[in-house]
Formats: C-alpha cells, sequence, structure tokens
C-alpha cells in the first residue's frame, strides 16, 4: 500500500506533519484495511513451526513474560523454551514479538518495499497478544520513527508528551490516551515516550526505519518462485 493510501493525505502534507514531530493517528473508519498482512492462522502456523525435524525455526521469536516482564530472546538465550512453554506463555498472557517480520508473506514485504521509496531501509516488527492485560513493553522510546498497523483486536496506546532526552520514563506524563481499532494507522516520531495496553487478543505491526549512513545493500525483489505452476 502505498504512502499517500496508508497516511489519506498527498505526501506534501505528511512532510509538514512529520516535520512538526508530533504523532497522529489515521483512523480506518471500520476498513479492515490490514486484515490481510497478517493471520492468527499464519501465527498458529509459525507457532507450530517449532522445533520441527529438530531444528530451530522460530529466531526472531521475543516473549515479553508475563510473570516477571522480562524480554526472553528465542536466537539469544542460552537456555531454549520448549515448545510447551512457549504455549503456556501465551495462554498465561505473554506478548509475542517477531522481528524482522518482513519476510514472512509478500505482503509484509511489498510494505516494506513501498516505505522505502521515501524513507531508509525498514523492517517490520509483529506484537500478538492472546488476552485482554496481556504483558507488554513498560513506558519506552524508540530510536526510529514507526508506522504502527493495527491490524486484529483493540489495543490502548499511552502517549506521553517526554522523550527520552526529556527524562526518564518513569518521570514521564501521559499526553493522550487512544484506542486503536482495526485499519487505524498510528505515526510515532523517534524518541516519543509510549506503552500499550492491551483490551483483548490483538495483532499490531510497526514498521521502522534506519537512517540512509546505516543502510548497507538495498533490499531484493520478491521474486515469484511458483508462478502458474499450480494453474
Amino acid at each position: 500500500m502505498k504512502l499517500e493510501e496508508l497516511l489519506k493525505m498527498p505526501l506534501d502534507a505528511f512532510e509538514k506533519r512529520r516535520d512538526t514531530g508530533k504523532w497522529f493517528v489515521v483512523k480506518g473508519n471500520g476498513e479492515k484495511r490490514f486484515k490481510n498482512y497478517f493471520s492468527w492462522e499464519e501465527a498458529d502456523a509459525y507457532l507450530n513451526s517449532y522445533g520441527l525435524n529438530g531444528h530451530n525455526r522460530m529466531p526472531q521469536l521475543q516473549i515479553i513474560d508475563k510473570t516477571t516482564g522480562r524480554k526472553y530472546c528465542h536466537k539469544k538465550e542460552r537456555y531454549k523454551l520448549q515448545k510447551r512453554e512457549i504455549f503456556d506463555k501465551w495462554w498465561e498472557g505473554s506478548s509475542f514479538v517477531l522481528t524482522l517480520s518482513e519476510f514472512l508473506n509478500k505482503t509484509l514485504w511489498t510494505q516494506c518495499e513501498d516505505f522505502e521509496e521515501y524513507f531508509g531501509r525498514g523492517q517490520a516488527n509483529i506484537y500478538m497478544s492472546s488476552q485482554k492485560k496481556a504483558r507488554c513493553f513498560p513506558v519506552h522510546a524508540d530510536t526510529t520513527e514507526n508506522f504502527l498497523f493495527h491490524v486484529r483486536g483493540t489495543v490502548r496506546w499511552y502517549i506521553y508528551n517526554e522523550t527520552e532526552y526529556d527524562c526518564k520514563p518513569d518521570e514521564a506524563t501521559v499526553d493522550k490516551v487512544i484506542d486503536l481499532e482495526e485499519g487505524d494507522l498510528l505515526w510515532l516520531p523517534p524518541k516519543l515516550y509510549h506503552r500499550v495496553e492491551t483490551l483483548g487478543p490483538r495483532i499490531s505491526i510497526s514498521f521502522h526505519f534506519h537512517p540512509p549512513e546505516s543502510q548497507g545493500t538495498w533490499r531484493e525483489e520478491w521474486l515469484d518462485w511458483i508462478g502458474d505452476i499450480n494453474g
């Protein structure tokens, strides 16, 4: 989806809003326009791929533990949670993050390509929770600007007045509380404090970008390996 269509505004209007550094929401108005970006069925297939034939098939999985708040990174941890343990974490109310998820389907891949016409090299992260009041990240700020697509369910965002340059996270004050519905898009500038509260099962996706000086190689095109093999 091209940037003008996503933002429902011309590019010059977006640039003016971007220059102010003020966050904003583009409402989907009931149109579930991100429903094909990532589904519950894809999440189920991904999580069930764990350990097939003895291989680690989910290296980018992270879990925000419901009990401790600690972030578990499957790729980096010395002790790897087993499939049943991950399942239990999911249903006890931990949040799951799939980083570098743009390769999981063509829609995510193509959206990254469309963004990269205007920004630096990007990536997509998927955030999933099974229930209301799942454990999420605490108040924090990201180093990059973010386009946040709300895909499934409803989620409550707390947007703060301060950036990480202004104060510590526990000293930040709330600017506004907003509920994102399916099809809504939130744009956040870099360094702005925020946090999320789940109001039920949800899937959200963030697209964010790195400055040109840290780019490296450009994204390769998505190739149609299958073509008309299946008719």
